[in-house]
């Protein structure tokens, strides 16, 4: 089982990824464009899985409809998996906010906090299912996604809290964090899913 540690390695030890990275980091500002940048992310998960190519693409070489396409199932995944979870979360801890009269503080908070950390196994399980064999059906079968997700949070429970860490803590650069972040998030979760 590969470690989290020679992952990063391999991903920052190659020269030439801060150049891809901050084209990556600059579209995801940017509504829209952000859909390429996650396409982007989608292309370097099929790569890394069918070739074992562990370097970002180069953007010259990559097809912009294709990511534009890729990036928009991205982010329907995002939305299914990350953004529903994290606004029921939102809403049922606003409303034990409201019927405890604010006595509870932080710990009406507890239901977002919880959402905000099994979302992202939802995710990545959902995208390893699309990897898998290329076809988007299989990212809504939530039976194996769940069973998946059961699987991968031992070993990818510290990853998603550092991920959220340093997107919450490099907020106004929440572009390039979240680029950053998510390509080390998709690197591991598709090597310790395919590694066997």
């Amino acid at each position: 089982m590969p470690s989290l540690e020679a992952v990063c390695g391999r991903l920052f030890g190659k020269p030439g990824w801060v150049p891809k990275a901050l084209v990556g980091g600059l579209l995801s500002f940017v509504p829209f464009l952000n859909l390429l940048a996650l396409g982007f992310l989608m292309e370097y998960g099929h790569r890394l899985r069918s070739r074992g190519t562990w370097e970002l693409p180069d953007w010259r070489e990559v097809n912009l409809p294709e990511l534009l396409t890729e990036g928009f199932r991205g982010f329907v995944l995002l939305l299914g998996y990350i953004g529903i979870p994290l606004l029921a979360g939102w809403l049922v801890s606003g409303m034990i906010d409201i019927l405890t009269f604010g006595l509870l503080g932080i710990v009406s908070f507890f239901p977002l906090a919880a959402t905000g950390f099994v979302a992202p196994f939802l995710f990545l399980s959902s995208l390893n299912a699309y990897l898998r064999d290329g076809i988007f059906s299989d990212c809504w079968q939530l039976r194996p996604i769940i069973a998946n997700a059961k699987n991968l949070w031992p070993k990818m429970a510290l990853p998603i809290i550092a991920f959220w860490g340093i997107l919450l803590l490099a907020l106004p650069l929440y572009g390039f964090s979240f680029f950053i972040g998510t390509w080390v998030l998709i690197a591991y979760s598709t090597t310790l899913q395919f590694s066997d």
